[in-house]
């Protein structure tokens, strides 16, 4: 792990999420070790939090988002499901909801390093993400017909556009335990790094993402999120956003490092 991980922001140990920085990458760690980072109101608030935080902080261009003590997430926190309290249930959702909106659509690139547990809402978060790292001993599940419920935190949304729609129904009506090696054969996983080094490269990845230019990615990011089954859409999409672009420093600066054969230096204006 790089040496400045533990420099800028950071929490207390105990807090449910723990947040560092490496230069222009923000790190995210889930942590909730003895419930495998199960999604606890404390966890969804902490973590939509951060999100925001990130999100309006123009020195981060990239989040790395992971879970601590050996798992990615398990999902919902069954214990706090109570069957009498329908408002509970929807603030509780309507939570992971915003949360999935900022990785999915939100202007920064989500890179999920993912050691462990990816299950139910869990396998969720890493689905919405942009990139998925895992390792061979990570497992994903789709847990939620196990314990009577729907697909919820966007998946049936993200999951197809990865696996394809007949392999995203067979795991959310039938629940598989797909591991490391089939879910990078599958689509789920981008990338699959040795067991011990799942998060420096997620880390690698966000470190050359957040190279890039900022506002190209976020167009880019918003387009996706839009829906790319539509080639009217996409077309409608490109001519609102490719004139403005033209127009930015970033693309100047793009335009004369090309020509300068250097490496650009990208400001996000």
């Amino acid at each position: 792990m790089s040496p400045d991980m533990n420099q800028g922001i950071s929490n207390a140990e105990d807090a449910p999420v723990l947040l560092t920085r490496d230069g222009a990458v923000a790190i995210i760690a889930l942590n909730a070790p003895a419930k495998r980072n199960a999604l606890t109101m404390d966890l969804r608030l902490a973590l939509l939090d951060a999100l925001d935080t990130l999100i309006a902080d123009p020195e981060c261009r990239a989040i790395l988002l992971t879970g601590e003590g050996g798992a990615f997430c398990s999902g919902g926190d069954l214990s706090a499901m109570r069957t009498d309290d329908p408002m509970g249930s929807r603030r509780r959702l309507s939570i992971i909801h915003d949360i999935v909106r900022r990785i999915a659509t939100g202007p920064k690139p989500v890179i999920a390093a993912v050691e462990g547990a990816a299950f139910g809402a869990g396998l969720a978060l890493a689905t919405a993400s942009d990139v998925v790292v895992a390792d061979p001993a990570s497992k994903f599940c789709a847990s939620f017909s196990k314990v009577g419920l729907m697909p919820d935190a966007g998946l049936i949304w993200s999951l197809p556009p990865r696996v394809g729609l007949g392999t995203a129904k067979r795991m959310m009506l039938e629940a598989p335990v797909i591991a490391g090696e089939e879910a990078k054969a599958l689509g789920l996983v981008d990338v699959l790094a040795p067991a011990g080094n799942v998060r420096d490269i997620a880390l690698a990845r966000a470190r050359d993402m957040a190279r890039l230019a900022p506002l190209s990615i976020a167009m880019t990011k918003a387009a996706f999120a839009r829906g790319t089954d539509d080639l009217e859409r996409v077309l409608a999409y490109e001519m609102d956003g490719q004139p403005m672009l033209f127009a930015t420093a970033d693309h100047a600066e793009g335009r004369k490092a090309f020509a300068e054969k250097r490496d650009p230096q990208f400001r996000g204006a």
